[in-house]
């Protein structure tokens, strides 16, 4: 975990600890617990030692008396319900899963990302100018990691995508929009919760050809009509069901084709070059249109996933539901920390903005911040306690 590994001194993990402490004990309200609780496998990520998994719970009381006891940096909850969720994980009778897709920035390769990374050894905690230094110059020993601090720009970027899971969802797959739970993930991303018990049976390979249609792999010049005839050579025959839905119909528009356009899409596969050159396309389009999900969460029926209203330690930031997708804005929907300054150094000059405040800091000087914004820096690798 890289809190863990960028906290130097104990005074800079006591501050961390103790606003994670004083956030649960203040905002338990903000916790959601799943359905049917003592079901589900619970774990957490400790400050300074590892992961505790096969924890159960009969209640949200006793839920928040462990948070507020233990002061974790991450907690985790299963999609999965189990008849012995405590046992190990070959024991534990497996019952179902709900469907959870991950939508993360990472995935999305924004342009933006270079103009607000910043590049800091691991080991002298100094800013260089660059990460093409290994090891780092200053100390010669340390990496130089690259720290990104996401700007409206990549979380624009996240929401697109977004918009264009729920569509999928509700259109294509045909989920009720009541069934569909958003929340931002507390750091650069989102996740999408779905209440159905009809897909909650679902197994990995199930949910792996949903996640396949949902990117938009497999996509072929046959899905749209046109068919391979000899070499090269290809015919247009569009499908008895017409171009009016799923990806049929995201590729006509995109083509500007209708069921009446057969000429227009044969002059269209001619001009690119044939069938082929066709199927090239098809697929630089889909891959273009197809949602930015993480393949491997949704497909994994055993994984563990944040718990909603929980703070995640590469921020600072809190897990939350967003009930309004275009107004939300997790640089201050999901700061929920106090306000109270403390004095924190910098490792490097940064630019972020949070609950409304921009804010700007000079390396290796020790500035005076609200706590919100001092763990959210702390968290991210850019700054110690003082």
């Amino acid at each position: 975990m890289y809190l863990i590994n960028n906290i130097e001194s104990i005074h800079t993990l006591a501050l961390v600890k103790s606003a994670f402490k004083e956030y649960y004990f203040r905002l338990s309200k903000n916790i959601e617990v799943p359905e049917r609780i003592h079901e589900h496998e619970f774990g957490y990520m400790q400050f300074d030692s590892g992961m505790v998994r096969h924890l159960t719970f009969k209640s949200m009381r006793e839920l928040l008396a462990t948070l507020i006891r233990v002061s974790p940096s991450d907690v985790y909850c299963s999609n999965a319900y189990y008849m012995f969720p405590m046992n190990p994980i070959q024991e534990k009778q497996w019952l179902r899963a709900d469907l959870i897709f991950d939508i993360d920035a990472k995935d999305l390769h924004m342009p933006c990302d270079i103009t607000h990374s910043y590049f800091v050894c691991s080991n002298c905690k100094k800013e260089s100018e660059s990460n093409n230094t290994d090891p780092c110059n200053s100390c010669n020993i340390g990496k130089i990691k690259q720290i990104s601090l996401p700007c409206v720009k990549c979380i624009s970027g996240l929401k697109k995508e977004l918009r264009k899971l729920l569509d999928v969802l509700i259109n294509d797959i045909g989920i009720e929009y009541n069934d569909i739970s958003v929340y931002f993930s507390g750091n650069n991303g989102f996740h999408v919760h779905i209440s159905n018990n009809a897909f909650s049976i679902l197994d990995s390979r199930a949910r792996s050809d949903m996640v396949s249609y949902i990117m938009g792999n497999g996509i072929i010049p046959e899905t749209i009509g046109v068919r391979k005839s000899s070499v090269d050579n290809f015919l247009v025959k569009f499908p008895m069901s017409g171009l009016q839905y799923g990806w049929r119909k995201r590729l006509a528009e995109k083509l500007g084709i209708d069921g009446h356009s057969t000429t227009k899409l044969a002059n269209i596969v001619q001009k690119l070059g044939g069938y082929n050159a066709f199927k090239l396309k098809l697929v630089d389009l889909a891959k273009d249109m197809g949602t930015k999900i993480d393949p491997h969460v949704t497909v994994d029926v055993h994984r563990v996933f944040r718990l909603p209203g929980t703070l995640n330690s590469k921020s600072g930031l809190t897990k939350i539901k967003c009930t309004d997708i275009e107004l939300f804005d997790p640089f201050y929907d999901a700061c929920l920390l106090n306000d109270k300054e403390v004095e924190v150094k910098i490792n490097a000059s940064v630019k972020f903005r949070l609950r409304g405040q921009n804010f700007k800091a000079n390396k290796q000087l020790i500035s005076r911040l609200p706590l919100y914004a001092a763990v959210y820096l702390i968290c991210k690798g850019l700054a110690q306690a003082t």
